[in-house]
């Protein structure tokens, strides 16, 4: 066995140890994770909201300068 196979199988063994521990700390908290994915929800939803914002604002200000140009040409 090479060392790059044995390095392979280590990562694999790691990544399997991880998402049993996941899995049982999901098992163990589900309050927790629901608590957590409302969390993240709100945070995507604000961060929506302030790019809308961003981008209402933006269009209603490049209408007014091109009601602007066309008024004074």
């Amino acid at each position: 066995m090479t060392e790059e196979d044995l390095q392979k199988q280590q990562a694999a063994m790691a990544n399997q140890k991880r998402q049993e521990v996941e899995r049982e700390y999901r098992e163990q908290h589900p309050d927790q994770i629901k608590q957590e994915n409302e969390l993240s929800f709100e945070h995507k939803t604000n961060k929506l909201k302030k790019k809308l914002n961003i981008a209402i604002i933006t269009v209603f200000g490049l209408i007014i300068i091109v009601f602007l140009i066309l008024f004074f040409i």
